[in-house]
């Protein structure tokens, strides 16, 4: 097969077309067919470990000029004519010139062309990316070729990006401490810290953290199968459907019964030199575990190229991929979630939809974990206290639900002390063979506290961190990890953090005690980069360099309402300083009265010197944000950031803040052309008029919001198959066991268990949506410059042929962020409308939706699949991050900052990401910087403003990492809601961040 596919010139390319490409893909199919069955290392990958994987594919154009099909039984292949409705999975590709790319082009680029919507698979999408799997085998050497011209290309295109500049990821010359801020007056809740700045320490102070961060920014992360074959393992004896003598399981049960053997099984690893034990993978510097019982065999296509795409490759060992090949994907390939509700649902239209990726992704089609634990529970009571209140109401009674899931949870809290034992021991033998004193000490201060927590309630900061960092490893061996949140670290630890220091004598003693703090801490944030999600090649253009998300809350106020910025809140700055943390997702809170203007200026100087962290907050917005949903004044003061944004009552909010992403652009899209999508090519709404039927602008805006709510029903009709899944097949006791309100209730969190019950959406757009429309209703139907049908006609053509008309809008349409009052009222419709038609949903928990407007990096990949829009944007160009104002609305900061600040707080209850970029001037000192920043922050604040978030670098640095990623490891930038590393991301997410409007401090 590789000769001939060398050989498919671009000469052939014009001339395969039509019958002679149907008859030539019949050749290709049938030689693979040929080979599969003559090559005995070949046929070999048709046999897993139940039998032969016998599977059918066809392939067709949506034109009608190849249909062919291949099917695979016992070993052999069989090719036929026609794409028969009875195969496992049709590719419908668009045209014969898809087809051709999916031919000269890797396998793994099916996935692009499904993204750009050139192919469209019709039915599995496990035996999709088999079928891949089994095309790398066949192309061989072919493949690899293919793979590195790929990535040749891509390096030559980004090698055009600009000169080499002397930063390595910071701001230059603002990463020393000349010039550095001085706390100038004392905050209540800092009892011991005389410097709450902490500014004499560097990363250099601390040999540990720089030789950690180095090795994290240096590694590559390695695919680890060890969760997904304890749990293939166990299924295969006990079952997953019905137990091994046929009895239908009660999933709750189950999840608990294998979420123990999975804690007592899992290998307890303790990195070299670390200060806290334990992994979430079997890898000790960053491991990706394999969900095959979620979304896991979305890699199956790539097990043979995973380690060569040129971004984000992952190691994958041969031993590993036989594993997952001929094991654990076959026996989960009709066991995921989305395969679940395609066969139990018939593949339902808002499925369809979803597999398109232009209007929605939903992401409990990967997992549910976007909430934040309640973890202070696992400090004061521990394991044990919580499993004893667990007993007492099995003891009570209670009904046979109730009965089961208190039954789970127990066994999973028991799991997780199992597997602290194991580190235990597993420390106290290194200490025993451990030569270097210093570090002999430390690990038998680690056996003597997994001895005893996270099983009794912690009793100093050590045992604090060792508690959380092992509960918290013990939720992403459950749950797929995608936004499982730490919550308001900085309030959890504070008592151990005064306990210790209360027990010391003299300021030498605390001062080393301090800077012991400050490494224990550095060593928890980079434990939680130690996983990263494993990904198909097409998240890299999804969520472009997106980690695991784990948002952790600093400041704010207490639950009664008092300053809550501690000693704690100050160490845990400085490690986001020292480290530049892609993951943890720092937010921070801030509360106008309460938190102090010096706190501000911290938060701004991190900023500056990390170049994009951390995020912060208005508590004053949020408040009012979450208030209309009958919070208590106690449970809104405690919210926490969750994954992005999102804001969550801490550990009692059962959300899924990040249920949905929403393109606001597909509906607007669809409302102008009566219905109809674009680049689907389908009538995916109903019909709202042509364009020549809009008799005024409320017509067009109705249009819009009516294309919009058919889209937003759809997405939530999907969330609720999903849902069901969830809790039918997959429940997660573990999870139940560390939330306020499963216990009591005696459900689990998947079946509404949870106190709080809310399912958040990210709606991304808002400012081009916003945009548009105003155009619209000023051009056409205000001044009568121009026709709606004659709009219309330039923006299916790009404005190629009316360059006039898009330097009109331009130049006479004040966009939002202009500082145009009537740009801001109806940013304030779009989002209020937004935020109705999700609110008029329920969930199957019984809570509402909530409408968010941060957008990950969707705002480059809904961008790149939309075409142009009334604003003047081009096809293919970015939407805005979040609901940041575009570029050219105005070259003032200000007025960005009052359009953003007007917004109703109430119409964002998932929250918004308003992204920033500035400039340092030359001539300031960081101080200097920080100072301005924070005057700037503080002004929006006191407008209203609920969230910022700044990227402290240039567009030439940017670029200069573009070209130069091996100088720029650790560049931040903080894309829409979440941090990444610059050199990681996608071209289009790296242009993005680059063509950002600049604003000089």
């Amino acid at each position: 097969m590789s000769v001939l596919t060398d050989h498919l010139s671009s000469s052939l390319h014009h001339w395969l077309r039509g019958p002679r490409l149907d008859i030539a893909l019949h050749g290709l199919l049938r030689l693979m067919a040929l080979q599969i069955g003559s090559r005995p290392a070949l046929r070999k990958l048709l046999r897993s470990r139940d039998g032969w994987l016998d599977f059918g594919v066809g392939l067709c154009t949506e034109t009608g000029t190849v249909a062919r099909s291949i099917r695979f039984t016992a070993g052999r292949g069989q090719v036929a004519s026609g794409a028969p409705d009875d195969v496992d999975v049709t590719l419908r590709f668009t045209d014969d010139e898809a087809l051709w790319v999916m031919l000269s082009s890797p396998p793994q680029e099916v996935m692009n062309l499904i993204l750009h919507n050139r192919l469209r698979p019709v039915g599995s999408w496990s035996t999709l990316q088999l079928f891949t799997y089994l095309m790398t085998a066949v192309l061989g050497r072919h493949h690899q070729r293919l793979i590195a011209r790929s990535c040749e290309e891509e390096r030559r295109w980004r090698g055009q990006g600009g000169p080499a500049a002397p930063t390595t990821g910071r701001s230059a010359g603002l990463g020393g401490t000349s010039g550095r801020l001085r706390a100038t007056s004392h905050e209540p809740g800092v009892r011991w810290l005389e410097d709450p700045y902490l500014s004499d320490y560097g990363l250099e102070s601390f040999p540990r953290l720089r030789d950690f961060l180095e090795q994290h920014l240096t590694a590559r992360a390695e695919v680890c199968a060890e969760r997904a074959a304890c749990l293939t393992d166990w299924h295969r004896r006990h079952g997953f459907e019905t137990t091994a003598d046929g009895t239908p399981w009660d999933p709750v049960e189950r999840q608990g019964l294998v979420f123990a053997h999975l804690m007592a099984e899992k290998a307890p690893v303790i990195r070299r030199g670390d200060l806290l034990p334990g992994t979430t993978t079997k890898i000790p510097l960053t491991g990706s575990a394999v969900f095959p019982d979620a979304q896991g065999t979305m890699i199956w296509g790539e097990l043979d190229s995973i380690g060569d795409r040129f971004l984000i490759p992952f190691d994958l060992s041969p031993s590993t991929r036989e594993r997952l090949h001929h094991d654990i994907f076959p026996y989960w390939m009709t066991r995921t979630f989305r395969e679940r509700v395609r066969i139990a649902h018939d593949d339902p239209a808002c499925l369809q939809l979803g597999e398109r990726w232009v209007a929605y992704f939903v992401w409990k089609s990967v997992g549910i974990s976007h909430t934040v634990p309640d973890l202070e529970s696992v400090l004061t009571k521990g394991t044990g206290g919580l499993n004893a209140t667990l007993r007492a109401r099995l003891a009570d009674g209670g009904d046979d639900e109730a009965r089961t899931t208190w039954t789970a949870m127990i066994r999973c809290l028991e799991g997780v002390e199992t597997y602290a034992a194991h580190l235990a021991a597993q420390a106290a033998e290194q200490a025993r063979k451990e030569s270097c004193p210093r570090r002999r000490v430390e690990l038998e201060e680690m056996a003597s506290a997994c001895l005893r927590v996270p099983r009794e309630p912690a009793g100093s900061l050590l045992e604090a961190f060792t508690s959380i960092w092992i509960a918290w490893l013990a939720l992403h061996n459950e749950n797929a990890d995608t936004g499982l949140s730490l919550g308001r670290l900085d309030q959890l630890l504070q008592p151990f953090f005064e306990r210790d220091m209360a027990s010391l004598q003299g300021a030498e003693e605390r001062a080393r005690y301090i800077e012991k703090a400050i490494e224990l801490a550095g060593c928890f944030f980079l434990r939680c980069a130690d996983h990263f999600p494993l990904t198909p090649d097409i998240a890299n253009h999804l969520f472009g360099g997106a980690s695991s998300n784990q948002a952790l809350t600093l400041g704010g106020v207490t639950r009664a309402g008092d300053d809550a910025v501690n000693d704690m809140t100050y160490v845990l700055l400085k490690v986001t300083e020292l480290l530049s943390p892609r993951d943890v997702n720092v937010n921070a809170r801030f509360a106008p009265g309460k938190n102090s203007r010096s706190y501000l200026e911290r938060l701004c100087e991190v900023n500056v010197l990390t170049a994009g962290t951390p995020s912060m907050h208005n508590d004053a917005a949020i408040f009012a944000a979450l208030r209309p949903h009958g919070y208590s004044e106690e449970q809104l003061r405690d919210w926490s950031a969750t994954g992005c944004v999102e804001p969550s009552i801490s550990g009692e909010h059962m959300g899924h803040t990040g249920s949905v992403l929403m393109n606001l652009v597909a509906g607007l899209e669809m409302a102008l052309h009566d219905g109809w999508h674009p680049l689907i090519a389908e009538q995916v709404g109903p019909r709202t008029g042509r364009l020549e039927d809009f008799a005024d602008f409320e017509q067009v805006f109705d249009a819009w919001a009516t294309q919009q709510r058919h889209l937003i029903a759809q997405a939530v009709e999907l969330n609720e198959l999903l849902a069901q899944v969830h809790a039918q097949h997959r429940p997660t006791p573990l999870l139940s066991a560390l939330m306020r309100g499963p216990a009591q209730r005696g459900r689990d969190v998947t079946r509404g268990g949870a106190r709080v019950n809310t399912s958040g959406t990210s709606n991304i757009g808002l400012a081009d949506v916003t945009d548009s429309l105003l155009a619209i209703r000023q051009l056409v139907f205000e001044e009568g410059s121009v026709g709606l049908a004659e709009l219309g006609r330039a923006i299916a053509r790009d404005f190629l042929e009316a360059p006039e008309l898009a330097a009109l809008i331009g130049r006479r349409v004040r966009r939002f962020g202009s500082g145009c009052p009537r740009a801001v009222e109806m940013a304030n419709r779009v989002a209020r409308t937004v935020h109705a038609a999700w609110a008029a949903h329920t969930n199957s928990r019984g809570g509402p939706y909530t409408a968010g407007f941060w957008s990950m990096s969707q705002h480059v990949a809904y961008g790149n699949l939309s075409g142009a829009l009334p604003s003047g944007r081009r096809a293919g160009k970015a939407f805005t991050p979040g609901l940041t104002p575009h570029p050219a609305a105005s070259k003032s900061f200000l007025n960005n900052l009052r359009d953003v600040a007007e917004l109703d707080p109430t119409s964002m209850d998932n929250n918004m990401a308003f992204n920033v970029k500035l400039v340092p001037s030359a001539r300031d000192t960081c101080a200097q910087t920080a100072a301005r920043m924070r005057a700037y922050v503080q002004t929006y604040f006191e407008m209203g403003g609920m969230q910022i978030q700044f990227n402290v670098v240039t567009a030439e640095t940017l670029r200069a990492a573009m070209a130069h990623p091996e100088d720029h490891r650790g560049l931040l930038v903080r894309i829409s809601g979440y941090n990444a590393y610059f050199v990681t991301l996608s071209r289009e997410v790296q242009l993005e961040l680059i063509e950002r409007a600049e604003f000089v401090l």
